[in-house]
């Protein structure tokens, strides 16, 4: 008998066509600490946030201490005793420390709030995790790292058995992870048990009792950390397949134009000391895990926000970016990740959607020339491969990959001459998928444009890429020709 105090069996989890889970079976015993490890988009926190309720499993069953369970709610998750500590700080931001970690867990004298000793509680479970925070100040005015602390503090006042962490150090200084380990060692001690994920392996080595891998959405093994290295781990994590990418890699001459040099960049609290190079007509691939960095770079490249000291240059001189306006000028632009919140206009028409920013090419004395507007849009539809209806049609009747294809559009309809471009294949399919880096391989060919592809997959990293930088708890870890990595040391490079 496995003695669960909670088990998953068989549970698969689809989000339209994409399968984020498959069959995964997995237990935790009372008074133990599991971790769980994959790379970016394993499922690892598909899985846990089907452990806690915010979602449901499409297939497959849940157990808690053996009895059959269903939670259609974090509340059904907590009522059975079990809580998360997510990985993204989600907490009231007006509220002081103090009604944050009671937040639904009010202590009552009758029908009223007992206030007094619902702070009590508050500081108690407070000074489980760190006694140097003030329960009384706004989390708002709190450090990434101490508002961290508050939500394991908040999960803690749960009085929950089953806790599970996701990437809980990945904004901890040494000081709080300490905390954290002696908090976690106690809670282990009393009974309680944690899943535990993390990219930091040498913290997995350290806490756990037992490490499971995902792949894929799969349960591809289990570690005993007592026996298991690093290289153990980062081999079964990354599977058979880890040697370069199909697409042949390609050496930049020696003589070819630097058009970005960003020279020891760094943005207190999310990057320190970032420098590299990006040649015309070069892909740099930016690989990293959770919390690395990357896209604070590439947002603060384009002019999002402002670093605390490096310099940016473009085609040899000082970029003067203060806003993205200014990026866009000359040629550099941002592609963000969330594509339907910040990348397309709902609302508006493929066409539109494409001409946008460049509307003043096409304004005539008393009318947009609209004719050529949609000859210079068919023409993008036609050179991108686009599968679409009519021009007129809502961008919204697109897929994914074709949507993506029209923002790529709109911005070599502006005559950019460099693009950063964060996760641009994310949710979409692999036929898509490929003929995007197909056509950004030949783009850069014909045209002479520059990338920066910055992507979580590293088979993807490989395939498009000549060049790729690794970044890792904000600093850049190494820079690797394209066709001498692998991504078992990719891997390596991002967990160091």
């Amino acid at each position: 008998m496995n003695h669960f105090a909670f088990e998953a069996r068989s549970v698969s989890r689809s989000f339209g066509v994409v399968q984020a889970l498959k069959d995964v079976s997995i237990g935790i015993r009372p008074g133990e600490i599991h971790a769980l490890i994959g790379e970016n988009g394993a499922g690892k926190s598909t899985l846990m946030n089907i452990f806690c309720g915010k979602l449901q499993p499409s297939e497959g069953e849940l157990f808690r201490n053996g009895a059959k369970v269903s939670f259609h709610a974090p509340i059904d998750a907590q009522r059975a005793g079990v809580a998360i500590t997510p990985q993204e700080v989600n907490l009231v931001p007006n509220l002081s420390v103090a009604e944050n970690i009671m937040l639904g867990a009010h202590l009552t004298r009758g029908i009223a709030i007992d206030w007094r000793a619902t702070r009590k509680a508050a500081i108690d479970h407070l000074h489980t995790v760190d006694d140097t925070i003030d329960p009384r100040v706004p989390v708002s005015t709190l450090s990434k790292a101490h508002q961290q602390l508050v939500q394991i503090a908040r999960a803690a006042a749960t009085d929950a058995k089953i806790l599970i962490f996701d990437e809980p150090t990945a904004a901890l200084t040494y000081r709080e992870t300490e905390k954290l380990y002696a908090y976690l060692n106690a809670f282990r001690a009393a009974g309680g048990s944690a899943f535990y994920i993390s990219h930091r392996l040498d913290e997995i080595l350290d806490l756990s009792d037992r490490i499971s891998v995902l792949r894929d959405g799969r349960f591809v093994g289990e570690l005993d950390p007592s026996q298991a290295s690093k290289d153990d781990m980062v081999r079964m994590m990354a599977g058979r397949l880890v040697g370069k990418g199909n697409a042949a890699p390609r050496l930049m001459p020696d003589g070819a134009e630097t058009v970005l040099k960003v020279s020891s960049l760094t943005r207190r609290g999310e990057f320190e000391n970032v420098s590299f190079e990006l040649r015309k007509g070069e892909i740099l691939g930016v690989s990293g895990l959770v919390g690395s960095g990357r896209t604070e770079v590439a947002k603060c490249i384009f002019g999002l926000t402002r670093s605390d000291a490096g310099d940016i240059e473009l085609y040899g001189r000082p970029s003067g970016i203060g806003a993205p306006a200014d990026a866009i000028r000359q040629g550099l632009v941002y592609l963000p990740e969330e594509r339907k919140q910040e990348g397309i206009f709902p609302l508006l028409s493929i066409a539109e959607n494409m001409a946008l920013p460049n509307l003043g090419r096409f304004r005539g004395i008393a009318r947009m020339r609209s004719g050529e507007m949609f000859a210079e849009v068919q023409r993008l539809v036609s050179d991108l491969k686009i599968k679409i209806g009519h021009p007129r049609d809502r961008i919204t009747s697109l897929s994914g990959g074709n949507q993506q294809k029209v923002i790529i559009g709109r911005w070599l309809m502006k005559n950019s001459r460099i693009l950063i471009m964060d996760e641009p294949t994310r949710g979409i399919d692999v036929a898509a998928k490929f003929e995007i880096q197909r056509q950004l391989r030949m783009l850069t060919e014909s045209t002479g444009l520059s990338i920066i592809f910055i992507s979580s997959e590293l088979e993807e990293v490989l395939d498009v890429s000549d060049r790729i930088l690794v970044m890792h708890e904000g600093k850049v870890k190494g820079i690797f020709p394209a066709g001498e990595a692998t991504q078992e040391s990719l891997l390596q490079a991002a967990m160091s």
